[in-house]
C-alpha cells in the first residue's frame, strides 16, 4: 500500500480542480479502503461545488459515482470484505430515523451530507468510505458501469417507479433529455411501459435520445414545447413530466401540458447561487390541479435497495450505461468544463489505471 496518492482538489469554492500528492487515507473502525476503479462524473457535483453550504471545509476530493475495489476495513465493518468491488450511495444518513427505516434514506432526519462534500470521494487514487454506504456490484458488471448506476440510473429508477410511478401506455416527457441522468431515464420509462417524448436543446443529444426508442423528440431551442407535447399527446397532455433542468420555464411548461391525473417531477432543481442567480421558482394553478386531480413530486436520489435494483438491470442488460466521453484523473477539470458547458451527451467519467 503506497503511503501517497494523487487526488483531484478544490481548495476554494466554485475553484477549479488542483492535482495535489495527499496522504492515503487511514479507515476508521466503521470505514472501508477502497481504490478506485471509475468515478462518474455528472452536473450534481459540477453545481455543487458552487454552491455555498455544501462542501464543509477546503480542500475537499469530490466525487460520490465511484466504483472500486475494497483494499482495508475498519475493525467494526460487516458488510464488504477486502475484495469486493463496490459502489457508493451519495447520502450520509443516520439508518434509524422513520424515513430511514422505511426506505427513504433521502428524507433522512438527521441527515449529515454527502459523499464527496462532508468526506473526501472519489476524483482520487483512495478513498475512505463509510462501509454502510457501500454497495457490492455484481458480478459481470464493469467499473464504469457501476459508477454510472451509482446516480445516472438509480436517480431515473427512483423518478419513474416511485414518483411518477409509470405504468403500460403512460405518456411521459423527460427535459432535458440528453443529459448524464436523463438518457437513462428515457431507457427507465420505456422500460416500464411508457412512451417516451425527449425534449432537449441539443440536436445531437436527441439523436441520440430517438436511437435509444423515443416515440418522439423535440428541440425547445427552435420550438414550443408545450405545442409539441399537446400535438403528439393528441390534446390529452402528458401522464408524467420529468423535469432534469427545472427552471421556471421548464417548470411552467410541465404544468401547461400535464393531462388529468398527471404528475409533475422535479429532479433538476438547483440553488439560484450554483446557476446564475435565477430563481426557478414557478406558478401553478390551484384550481386546474385540483379539478384535473395532478401532482408535484420533489423527487431526491434513491434508496440503497432501488441502488441494488437498478445494478441488476445493468447486469440483466436492460438499461445501457450511456457514457460519450472518458477522463484520466489529471483531467477531471476538463470533463467539468465540458459539462458546465453542455457539450457531452450522456454520462462522463474518470476512469484510473
Amino acid at each position: 500500500m503506497p503511503s501517497t496518492m494523487k487526488a483531484m482538489r478544490v481548495h476554494e469554492l466554485g475553484g477549479s480542480f488542483q492535482l495535489d500528492e495527499v496522504p492515503v487515507p487511514s479507515p476508521g473502525p466503521n470505514d472501508a479502503l477502497v481504490k478506485l476503479k471509475a468515478t462518474g462524473v455528472g452536473l450534481t457535483p459540477v453545481l455543487m461545488r458552487r454552491t455555498p453550504g455544501l462542501i464543509d471545509k477546503f480542500p475537499r476530493i469530490m466525487g460520490h459515482e465511484i466504483a472500486a475495489e475494497v483494499v482495508e476495513i475498519g475493525s467494526e465493518v460487516e458488510n464488504v470484505a477486502v475484495g469486493d468491488l463496490v459502489t457508493c450511495h451519495f447520502y450520509l444518513v443516520c439508518r434509524s430515523c422513520d424515513f430511514c427505516r422505511s426506505g427513504r434514506e433521502t428524507l433522512c432526519e438527521n441527515f449529515k451530507g454527502y459523499v464527496g462534500l462532508v468526506l473526501d470521494g472519489g476524483f482520487a487514487e483512495y478513498a475512505a468510505i463509510p462501509a454502510l454506504n457501500l454497495c457490492i456490484i455484481p458480478e459481470g458488471i464493469t467499473p464504469l458501469a457501476a459508477c454510472i448506476a451509482a446516480d445516472g440510473i438509480c436517480t431515473p429508477y427512483h423518478n419513474c417507479t416511485a414518483e411518477a410511478k409509470i405504468k403500460p401506455g403512460d405518456r411521459v416527457a423527460i427535459i432535458g433529455a440528453g443529459g448524464g441522468v436523463a438518457i437513462h431515464a428515457v431507457q427507465m420509462a420505456q422500460l416500464c411501459g411508457g412512451h417516451v417524448i425527449g425534449v432537449d436543446i441539443s440536436r445531437q443529444k436527441l439523436k441520440t435520445v430517438a436511437e435509444l426508442g423515443a416515440l418522439a423528440t423535440v428541440d425547445a431551442s427552435d420550438t414550443d414545447p408545450v405545442e409539441e407535447i399537446m400535438a403528439l399527446t393528441k390534446g390529452v397532455g402528458v401522464d408524467a413530466y420529468i423535469d432534469y433542468v427545472a427552471s421556471k420555464e421548464t417548470l411552467e411548461m410541465g404544468m401547461a401540458c400535464l393531462g388529468r391525473g398527471g404528475k409533475l417531477i422535479i429532479v433538476g432543481s438547483r440553488a439560484p447561487a450554483a446557476f446564475g442567480g435565477v430563481s426557478p421558482k414557478f406558478s401553478v394553478d390551484p384550481q386546474k390541479m385540483l379539478s384535473w386531480a395532478q401532482e408535484i413530486h420533489g423527487s431526491r436520489y434513491c434508496s440503497m435497495d432501488e441502488l441494488r435494483r437498478s445494478l441488476d438491470l445493468v447486469k440483466m442488460g436492460k438499461i445501457k450505461p450511456i457514457v460519450t466521453e472518458t477522463f484520466r484523473l489529471e483531467d477531471t477539470e476538463k470533463a467539468f468544463e465540458m459539462i458546465q458547458d453542455n457539450k457531452i451527451t450522456g454520462r462522463a467519467a474518470v476512469l484510473f489505471d
